[in-house]
């Protein structure tokens, strides 16, 4: 039981692996200029290695029955009375995708240190059985916590990869029934800034004052069919101000604006303005000159991943929704903000596919197990 629990102390390798080869940012020294990274050796081509090459030899590691293939190694004798566990590329990466961590192997560094690591912890794991370290409660309880922990990562892996791939007609029916999710504008704004350098209150009231006028009448201009840019060109120009910014906004979409505005955009028709909108830049017009619907194959990614979401959310919410923890507050204290289940791994498969680190990892030795 403890070689198969390894592989579940193995899930914070990757990170060690990824951040060991780095310093930290508390350690960085300032330099001129970073040194570039040696080449990578012409021999590390992990494609050109078969799937049945032995990639891990760990010598030393007797097995209690070598005869046996136990999961993720397949061991056998050496002459001499001498043992060896050998690893083959393929089981390598069956225990990487077991663990769905292959992602975050992806530089010989992390893979080297992957595989000192499980070597370590195999060679410990040899000598826990012969100490008899599975009858000790503590590691009975470990893992049966870690077997808990790797079905609700699995479970929720499987879920991830399910909905990952939506069908064309999901994708489609989706689209359809939220149409209105992909209009888009080619609009116009007119910026009359409301910048006042004027420092007497009469002053900033007359500035403003001012300013509100001007910006009436370039709304009624714009309304009239004037061109944008030269209105807007003109009101830099009328209150003193340098290089006034281009009028075109391009394309939009709904949400690129608040949702006032947003309102009175969605109600205009080609060629008609808003309103004097009121913003911190002081007050603005747009202007619509067309609406469109983006095609369907532009957003097509879009969807997959708020399809994705939706499914997983609702997925999740079927299983945990009627599940509600009552707590002894004499234990635990008064009611507070929930933080989340503490045997939920915030890094598992369904979020960001990463496993949480375990502090043990890089130290195998730590924290060991001793039977009583």
């Amino acid at each position: 039981m403890i070689r198969v629990f390894i592989i579940s102390l193995l899930a914070g390798t990757c990170a060690f692996a990824q951040t060991s080869a780095q310093p930290t940012v508390a350690s960085r020294a300032p330099v001129a200029q970073q040194p570039a990274p040696p080449a990578l050796p012409q021999s590390f081509n992990p494609d050109n290695v078969p799937s049945n090459a032995a990639v891990i030899t760990i010598h030393g590691v007797c097995p209690k029955d070598s005869a046996t293939t136990k999961a993720g190694s397949k061991e056998v004798p050496a002459k001499d009375s001498s043992c060896q566990t050998v690893v083959t590329k393929e089981q390598f990466n069956a225990m990487l995708a077991g663990m769905n961590i292959s992602s975050q192997i992806t530089n010989p560094a992390a893979m080297r240190n992957f595989a000192e690591s499980y070597s370590q912890l195999l060679a410990l794991a040899n000598e826990g059985e012969k100490a008899g370290a599975e009858n000790d409660p503590r590691f009975q309880e470990l893992v049966r916590i870690a077997r808990i922990r790797a079905l609700a990562d699995s479970y929720r892996h499987g879920l991830d990869e399910k909905y990952s791939n939506p069908s064309q007609q999901e994708i489609e029916a989706y689209y359809n029934e939220n149409i209105s999710k992909y209009d888009s504008f080619k609009l116009e704004r007119i910026i009359v800034p409301s910048i006042n350098p004027s420092r007497t209150p009469a002053a900033r009231a007359e500035h403003d004052k001012k300013v509100q006028q001007l910006a009436a009448d370039i709304r009624e201009r714009a309304a009239r069919g004037e061109e944008t840019q030269k209105l807007q060109d003109e009101v830099y120009k009328i209150l003193a101000l340098p290089a006034s910014p281009k009028t075109d906004l391009g394309m939009k979409r709904r949400g690129s604006f608040p949702a006032g505005i947003e309102k009175d955009i969605l109600a205009l028709k080609p060629g008609e303005v808003t309103k004097l909108e009121t913003e911190m830049s002081g007050f603005n017009i747009y202007k619509l000159r067309s609406r469109d619907t983006i095609p369907l194959e532009a957003v097509k990614a879009e969807i997959t991943r708020d399809l994705h979401q939706k499914n997983m959310e609702s997925a999740m919410k079927a299983v945990t929704g009627n599940v509600h923890p009552e707590l002894n507050e004499q234990f635990f204290g008064p009611t507070g903000k929930t933080v989340g289940p503490i045997l939920r791994n915030p890094q598992s498969p369904g979020t960001s596919g990463r496993p949480m680190p375990d502090a043990s990892i890089g130290n195998p030795a730590q924290t060991p197990i001793t039977p009583k």
